[in-house]
């Protein structure tokens, strides 16, 4: 990650300003002369205890022949300099909360730089979290914190969880996004579900065009540790919602469900002012809707007991690869949503999921 340049020094306009002098021989009182302005007013801004107005560049212009955007982007970076003095000065280190956030994970993915220490880890931190100070960063994230901890299905790190999804949320407004059309994005789903077909690593690249051109952002975000989340949903603002996954469980049969299933979240449009996380332990109308909606999209259950039933109550693996043939998916999705029901057993699903690694999968973003 990247951070602004800021030079830890600034020179004042004054500087410039009595070198000029000294440079064309004039003295103090003959540019105050000039300009028509009291001597003491161009003493104090040669001292830097004046600022140096817009006007008076111009006055500057018109008498040294120097630009005014000169004098006046030098006294900017001057007084910008000042602030940033002044915020570093009293900015508060919180020591105990820099130590519950996963800053070595957050380092090592590159989401902030390595090696700050107190004051600049302090104002790293703030920056990435988007807040102005500690107090405000509690104000924003503090009910998703609390929610996390009270959920009896979340044993994760509160903290790291909140890292995992505001990296999410960056990412995700970096994307270049048309505006959400729900009848558009529902229409798109058979093509993404065809996605499955290609190879791992096509799926981030061929999903997330797919989903920027109907106003969804698609991030695909590694788990960090502490966190043990496979999705979530989010609106960025009225007209763009983000998906975003961590591939945990490293086969299509996960993926693609946990896909479909945000979509589905997407499309619900009701809960445009918090984040859908699978894995912290929401069990509500919201989640079972999306439950059924990406596992009959990805697998009729009619057709999949027709099947069974073709075959008196089994299911070949021969019959699964002909029925993915048939609804245009990779064999693995059936083949996990067979594991799941439990009609087959890990060890012959495992004949037809496909493994990818995290590795893999990154470079298609």
């Amino acid at each position: 990650m990247s951070t602004p340049f800021t030079p830890d020094y600034a020179a004042p306009p004054g500087d410039m300003l009595a070198e000029t002098l000294e440079h064309l021989g004039m003295s103090q009182t003959e540019l105050a002369r000039r300009m028509g302005r009291p001597i003491k007013t161009i003493n104090e801004i040669i001292q830097a205890k004046t600022a140096l107005t817009a006007d008076t560049a111009l006055e500057l212009e018109r008498v040294l022949g120097i630009p005014a955007h000169l004098w006046t982007n030098m006294e900017a970076s001057y007084r910008e300099h000042l602030a940033r003095q002044r915020a570093a000065d009293t900015l508060e280190v919180d020591e105990g909360w820099l130590a519950s956030l996963p800053v070595k994970q957050m380092e090592k993915r590159g989401w902030i730089p390595a090696g700050l220490k107190g004051g600049p880890l302090m104002e790293q931190m703030l920056r990435f979290f988007g807040t102005h100070g500690k107090e405000e960063f509690t104000a924003v994230w503090q009910e998703r914190l609390v929610a996390f901890r009270k959920s009896p299905a979340f044993q994760g790190s509160p903290e790291a969880m909140a890292a995992w999804i505001r990296q999410a949320e960056l990412e995700g407004r970096a994307q270049r996004c048309e505006m959400f059309d729900a009848a558009t994005f529902e229409k798109t789903l058979p093509e993404i579900k065809s996605i499955s077909l290609k190879e791992p690593k096509l799926w981030v690249a061929a999903i997330r065009e797919a989903c920027n051109a109907c106003g969804v952002a698609y991030v695909f975000l590694p788990e960090i540790e502490k966190i043990h989340v496979s999705g979530a949903t989010f609106w960025l603002n009225e007209t763009c919602a983000l998906i975003v996954q961590s591939g945990r469980h490293k086969d299509d049969g996960h993926f693609w469900f946990t896909f479909f299933h945000e979509a589905r979240h997407v499309l619900q449009g009701k809960q445009k002012k918090e984040w859908r996380i699978e894995g912290i332990g929401i069990e509500d109308a919201l989640e079972r809707d999306a439950d059924l909606f990406a596992g009959e999209f990805l697998v009729p259950v009619a057709r999949l007991k027709a099947l069974r039933a073709q075959h008196a109550g089994k299911m070949p693996v021969t019959a699964v690869k002909g029925l993915a043939a048939e609804l245009g998916v990779a064999p693995g999705i059936i083949a996990g949503s067979l594991m799941h029901v439990k009609v087959w057993h890990p060890t012959v699903a495992n004949k037809l999921l496909r493994r990818f690694t995290v590795e893999e999968m990154l470079p298609g973003q």
